[in-house]
């Protein structure tokens, strides 16, 4: 009876200290700001959006406007309606161009030379941040903003 409540208490306690762990670590990523430690983690955790597998990555931190710019070069294989649709991105139209034209996007200075309906975005203001998330579906280049609160 002893031992089992020896065992008892230690798995209780082995649990308590794993969960206690990891809750940490998801919150050192999503508390990361910099580029350089769990960025795609961090990215998805602020923002809710998956990183699918990527060819190349850009990423910009300015401490100063305390905002992370992420430029992502889609891997070809990514089967971007489906990924559309997962993200629940939505067709950006023409009017819509001069809301994101300004943003300090990293990665690519001609973002919408093409004026194309080939854009999708999702943007949201959460509780500690704001994003804007713009894709090009026929480059498979996504661009993410994200305007950290505190």
């Amino acid at each position: 009876m002893k031992r089992n409540l020896l065992i008892t208490l230690a798995v209780i306690i082995f649990l308590s200290i794993a969960l206690f762990g990891f809750k940490t670590f998801i919150t050192s990523i999503y508390n990361q700001r910099g580029c350089e430690f769990a960025n795609i983690d961090n990215i998805e955790v602020n923002v809710g959006i998956d990183i699918p597998s990527i060819e190349r990555t850009s990423c910009n931190y300015d401490e100063i406007k305390n905002q992370k710019s992420v430029y992502f070069k889609l891997d070809k294989k990514v089967n971007v309606q489906d990924y559309c649709k997962s993200n629940t991105f939505k067709i950006l139209q023409t009017s819509d161009f001069n809301k994101f034209k300004n943003l300090d996007f990293v990665g690519n200075n001609h973002l919408f030379k093409d004026k194309t309906k080939n854009y999708y975005f999702k943007s949201e203001n959460t509780r500690s941040n704001s994003y804007n998330a713009v894709l090009n579906a026929e480059t498979k280049e996504l661009w993410i903003v994200i305007s950290f609160k505190n």
